[in-house]
């Protein structure tokens, strides 16, 4: 029987990055998917997961400027390039092969298809070619950019989609986004939540909790069913946070753990959703 790879996305944790690295390699994870969000040495993060024999499957760049990355002002856009690069240059020099990318950040927004600017993007991908590593354009809030992304490097195949199935609930209104892009899937969030909170649908980026699978609302059914009609992927990935957003307490339950128990329980419910997906 085919057992399929399992994977997590470093968060933050209380104890130092070595001894969660050991604690989720212990558990059963195989691969982990460190971010440039954090504050953590991704040397040491790369020295430890060849030691442990875990696989560095992705990097997640920084994304709080990344609106910015579709303006024509230098004095705007450099900053934003400069931070994609330079985890473009961080892939390059420890092996990471894929680097994961907001297309947007902010939840009020004019779109207009005809007036995008896409050079900063241009650039990047070809300086990401260029140093042998792929970009995986991640569904957020303002998936209308993530689209015209995907159409516009259409036919690249250093180009692919990062699936985020928690953002897919709570950001994207539970648009079939994986059904649209999923010939094109490189790389997978995996979480839960509880939808979308407010009475007038507005969305909000505290609903966005990272829940363990099966403790929100999530379809796992359905959620597997579609990942099985897309790009067939050798690692699974989670992406789960341990605390609670600002006034809200959906997570708590998970920082009450010792860290043992806590990737434990993840590793359990990573197993469910990893053997239907493989079956």
């Amino acid at each position: 029987m085919y057992r399929q790879k399992i994977g997590i996305s470093l968060g933050k944790y209380d104890l130092p990055i070595k001894e969660v690295m050991s604690i989720i390699k212990g558990v059963g994870f195989e691969a982990i998917s460190p971010s440039s969000n954090h504050d953590d040495d991704l040397g040491e993060i790369a020295e430890t997961a060849s030691a442990l024999g875990l696989e560095l499957q992705s990097l997640h760049a920084p994304f709080g400027k990344a609106a910015d990355m579709w303006s024509r002002d230098k004095a705007i856009c450099e900053p934003a390039k400069k931070e994609l690069f330079d985890a473009i240059d961080a892939c390059a020099v420890y092996s990471i092969p894929v680097v994961v990318v907001h297309t947007w950040k902010g939840f009020n927004y004019c779109f207009d298809k005809d007036s995008l600017y896409y050079d900063n993007f241009d650039n990047a991908v070809a300086y990401a070619k260029m140093k042998g590593v792929r970009i995986a354009f991640e569904n957020t809030e303002g998936e209308e950019f993530l689209f015209a992304l995907m159409e516009h490097f259409e036919g690249d195949d250093t180009v692919g989609f990062c699936w985020d199935s928690g953002h897919e609930m709570c950001y994207n209104r539970s648009r079939d986004v994986l059904g649209e892009l999923g010939d094109r899937l490189i790389m997978t969030h995996l979480n839960d939540n509880l939808g979308i909170s407010r009475f007038n649908g507005d969305i909000d980026w505290k609903d966005d909790l990272h829940l363990l699978p099966f403790d929100g609302i999530a379809d796992w059914s359905d959620n597997v069913e579609r990942l099985k009609r897309a790009q067939k992927m050798t690692v699974l990935n989670f992406e789960l946070a341990i605390k609670s957003k600002p006034n809200r307490h959906d997570n708590d339950v998970y920082g009450q753990m010792p860290l043992e128990q806590y990737f434990t329980e993840a590793y359990k419910r990573a197993c469910r959703i990893a053997y239907k997906y493989a079956n």
